[in-house]
């Protein structure tokens, strides 16, 4: 029944109700209440069918199809993607944005690769593979123990206890760092019916082998500081192996100074084949099993070279390897090569060291804050697509007795 036949139909009621032969009062309330509710009903349910249509032209409209100025500042709020998922508001759909590209196109996105990230580091730093690696979701502190001079003592079987010097604790608080790559590149592979190279993959390998190498620079020669508490004269000590102080004096298998890095040093007439049995011999036994030489490809080259009275080199390439890295060993000790580690030459003239010996499980803690973080922008910047990854990393060492450095001198 239409809004017309309704009205009809009231007016004769109320034209009945006041006429001789009109039908019960009370029953035309009664049909007037009933009419009144049916037209209340069919307003709503056209309300209804009005907003469900305009909600379904604007789903089925993209980006493109839209000229109000309002939804394209709203869909530059939020059309920042995580991963593969883009926002499914407003004129965006999510299949605008998917790893694989098909008739509509799209834009090539890495879903998920955080463990391949981890295990691509792990070969392109050394010093990662080597440590001690943990996950944290926030900051990391650590009781830290370490030992002042003194050892145990004896007594006769009834004599009194005489104090020995006791263990000594600190509070290690570990500071973190972004390790941030951004590519930027055209979005050509998105108006295509197939993508001619998966980009996917070469922005994978790109963003590990650049994040990769930072964090190498890091882990050797970052400043960034960690905090200690409770150590006489020492408030900080910061996360790169070769940024710590270098010791004094004369160093043993016993040398444990808390935030000064032990210095082995040696004169540069020396073989630097000697030289590494010299480094050994002031590491103390109970790291010596795990114990692994860190060098830079240069040092590698010239004890592979040295030769001994006869012509003879002192060494033979080998083709043993820690953690799946390049390298060998020098005089029964295994090594591995760092490309961030300095040149003979260079670490002579800065007074750094050539070389670090340690049982880095040990020695060095690497902790990861969360995982890699990846954002894709298509927005901010027309025709070009940026991936940003981030990673948050902060290191440092635990145990000063399991590390050494090797040092060369002026002769």
């Amino acid at each position: 029944m239409n809004e017309e036949n309704m009205q009809k139909l009231f007016d004769e009621l109320a034209k009945k109700a006041n006429s001789e032969d009109a039908v019960d009062k009370a029953t035309v309330a009664n049909i007037e209440t009933e009419i009144k509710s049916l037209r209340n009903q069919i307003s709503e349910q056209e309300v209804q069918l009005e907003a469900q249509a305009d909600a379904l032209a604007r789903k089925s409209s993209t980006k493109s199809q839209t000229n109000d100025s309002a939804d394209d500042l709203r869909a530059a709020q939020f059309a920042f993607v995580k991963g593969r998922h883009a926002v499914t508001d407003g004129d965006i759909k999510a299949d605008e944005f998917s790893r694989t590209v098909d008739v509509e196109g799209g834009h090539t996105i890495p879903t998920h690769f955080d463990s391949e990230i981890t295990r691509a580091l792990n070969k392109t730093s050394s010093i990662r593979a080597l440590s001690r690696v943990l996950a944290v979701s926030g900051n990391l502190e650590r009781i830290i123990k370490f030992k002042t001079a003194g050892v145990a003592k004896t007594k006769a079987e009834k004599a009194a206890y005489e104090l020995n010097t006791v263990d000594t604790f600190a509070k290690l608080r570990w500071n973190f760092t972004d390790v941030v790559d951004q590519q930027r590149h055209t979005a050509w592979v998105s108006d295509e019916p197939e993508s001619v190279l998966n980009l996917a993959q070469e922005l994978q390998d790109s963003i590990v082998l650049n994040i990769g190498e930072k964090e190498s620079d890091l882990l050797l020669n970052g400043t960034i500081l960690n905090s200690v508490e409770d150590v006489a004269g020492v408030t900080t000590t910061p996360m790169g192996l070769l940024a710590h102080t270098l010791s004094t004096g004369t160093v043993n298998r016993f040398t444990d100074n808390f935030g000064t890095l032990a210095k082995v040093e040696v004169a540069a007439d020396v073989k630097l084949t000697d030289a590494v049995l010299e480094l050994r011999a002031t590491l103390h036994s109970q790291y010596l099993a795990n114990a692994v030489l860190v060098v830079s490809s240069d040092f590698e080259k010239r004890a592979l070279m040295e030769k001994d009275e006869n012509g003879r080199p002192l060494l033979s390439p080998s083709t043993a390897s820690v953690a799946g890295l390049p390298g060998g060993t020098i005089r029964g000790i295994p090594y591995v090569v760092d490309d961030l580690m300095p040149s003979v030459a260079e670490a002579q003239a800065a007074g750094k060291p050539v070389a670090l010996l340690a049982d880095f499980k040990q020695a060095y803690t690497i902790a990861d804050y969360g995982t890699m973080k990846w954002v894709v922008d298509p927005i901010t910047e027309p025709q070009f697509v940026k991936y940003t990854a981030r990673r948050r990393v902060g290191a440092a060492i635990t145990n000063y007795k399991a590390i050494r450095a090797l040092v060369i001198t002026a002769v």
